[in-house]
């Protein structure tokens, strides 16, 4: 036996230190990419270029730890789509079949999900090559925990896309009975569920003899739906113009409005606040009798919505300061009535009517603090576009900084809403000594731990999120989530230490 005590190949504690800031680099920077790329509409539908980077980063981070937080994702912050998109990517390119394996039976939590997650498979491998025996094995003990209660309960549109997936994995049933039920979900031999809204639409595409006709049809499907609860909450918040137009009775209408203002309905559909104020944008414009009843419930429903941010810390002081010029009247996104304009006054309404600490102000030419309640919640914000104009039509997002460092008042989040670039960029005719990011280095001397978020609600072809250096985050674009993804990106090493911490 030859043992080697040579100390010439072994690493000194400076050659490790080096090599674990490097790892643990590399890892930050992945857990960072990916946070970001899920504030995109879709993952693969991000620039190219930065789908390359992931993919490089999963590449050189070692698949164990690319494994560990994909579980994260899903199991700890319910990031489910990136947990999917990671365990794909990584089963795309890692040669170790049973940690693949074992993470994708893992991740995915029911059967439903295999038909996603085999669409993520398909862009990592370019659709090219059959999905490997050990995957197939994995998702196919999916498959054997399906049963007809299960597959019943799926839409149509779900059924079609996992008998495709069945048909491509072709697992092996652990006995007769499921035999059977795959035999029947391939051949089309089992129920689907009768969806209230595939009904109601198949009634809106049949021939009727008059308009009158129609009109009652509609109207006895409208009762029906809330009546019996069928219809679902969502599909009662998206469809108000409908219920007011189909002439449905002053008794119904009321049911209607008592289950749009429940507290646990709200809750229940995970509904965000944006949702609400876009079916009230819908009810604006209509002035049929019962209108103003919804209305007021959509008030109550917005309030219950609060409680779906997630993200946000109640326990902290903040400043929102908005920009409400004119060019701020554009929709969030395309097709939609909520404008960039009515993001901050939102936010600021909500985070007061849950009790937090919140300061609140309209940037231009000056920084004017003003007051929003929680109550009247949307007329507050129609009578917010009186004030156009007020503070002037500059956006000098440094007086925010400055008025917080005059006063010697310490917040924890600092957030500006406007639809330009404010970080290291400075107008020409303003001086060094308005220069947003020397006041906010000066600001941090006080307040160490403060954050400033900058949002750029037009975005314009931005990476969605930037992480700076001194807690400066910039935001491009809007999208719900973000404060979700920002929360998941404070303490790092707290971050880093729960992923290391997973069993696999």
């Amino acid at each position: 036996m030859k043992l080697n005590f040579s100390l010439k190949a072994r690493r000194t504690d400076e050659q490790y230190a080096r090599v674990r800031v490097w790892t643990t680099d590399k890892q930050w920077e992945l857990y960072e990419a990916l946070l970001s790329a899920h504030l995109y509409d879709s993952f693969y539908h991000q620039p190219a270029e930065q789908v390359a980077v992931i993919r490089r980063l999963v590449r050189d981070n070692d698949p164990f730890f690319v494994a560990r937080l994909a579980i994260y994702f899903g199991e700890q912050l319910h990031l489910r789509t990136l947990s999917l998109v990671l365990t794909a990517e990584l089963a795309g390119g890692c040669k170790d079949k049973a940690l693949i394996g074992g993470l994708v039976g893992r991740v995915i939590q029911q059967a439903s999900e295999i038909p996603v997650w085999l669409d993520y498979y398909a862009q990592v491998r370019n659709g090219g090559r059959a999905v490997p025996s050990i995957l197939r094995k994995s998702l196919g003990a999916h498959f054997n925990r399906l049963d007809t209660y299960r597959w019943v309960r799926l839409t149509k549109a779900q059924q079609v896309r996992l008998r495709y997936a069945l048909s491509t994995i072709r697992p092996k049933a652990a006995g007769k009975a499921q035999q059977a039920l795959f035999r029947r979900i391939l051949q089309d031999k089992l129920p689907a569920r009768n969806a209230w809204q595939s009904e109601y639409e198949a009634l809106l595409q049949q021939h009727y003899d008059s308009r009158e006709l129609r009109q009652s049809t509609l109207r006895e499907k409208w009762k029906e739906g809330i009546v019996t609860f069928r219809m679902g909450y969502k599909t009662l918040v998206e469809k108000l113009p409908d219920v007011l137009a189909a002439g449905v009775s002053g008794k119904v209408l009321k049911l209607a409005a008592e289950y749009l203002g429940n507290a646990a309905a709200v809750t229940g559909s995970r509904l965000s606040p944006q949702q609400f104020l876009e079916a009230y944008r819908r009810l604006q414009r209509m002035e049929q009798g019962g209108a103003a009843l919804l209305r007021e419930a959509l008030e109550r429903a917005i309030l219950h919505s609060a409680d779906n941010l997630a993200g946000l810390d109640e326990r902290g002081r903040m400043v929102i300061a908005m920009d409400i010029s004119p060019s701020m009247r554009y929709p969030v996104k395309e097709g939609s009535l909520v404008e960039r304009f009515d993001v901050a006054p939102l936010l600021a309404v909500l985070l007061a009517g849950k009790g937090v600490s919140v300061s609140t102000g309209i940037i231009g030419n000056t920084w004017k603090h003003m007051t929003l309640s929680a109550h009247r919640l949307f007329d507050q914000l129609d009578e917010l576009r009186k004030k156009e104009g007020e503070a002037g039509y500059a956006i000098n997002a440094h007086l925010v900084i400055r008025d917080l460092l005059r006063k010697g008042e310490v917040v924890d989040k600092v957030m500006i809403f406007t639809d330009t670039t404010l970080w290291d960029h400075r107008p020409f005719n303003q001086g060094a000594e308005e220069d947003l990011g020397r006041i906010w280095r000066q600001y941090r001397q006080i307040a160490p731990q403060a954050k400033l978020y900058l949002f750029d609600l037009a975005g314009y072809g931005k990476k969605p999120l930037e992480c700076l250096g001194d807690g400066v985050y910039l935001m491009a674009g809007w999208n719900e989530g973000a404060f979700r993804v920002l929360e998941a990106l404070d303490g790092n090493a707290g971050n880093m230490e729960a992923i290391e911490n997973i069993a696999i």
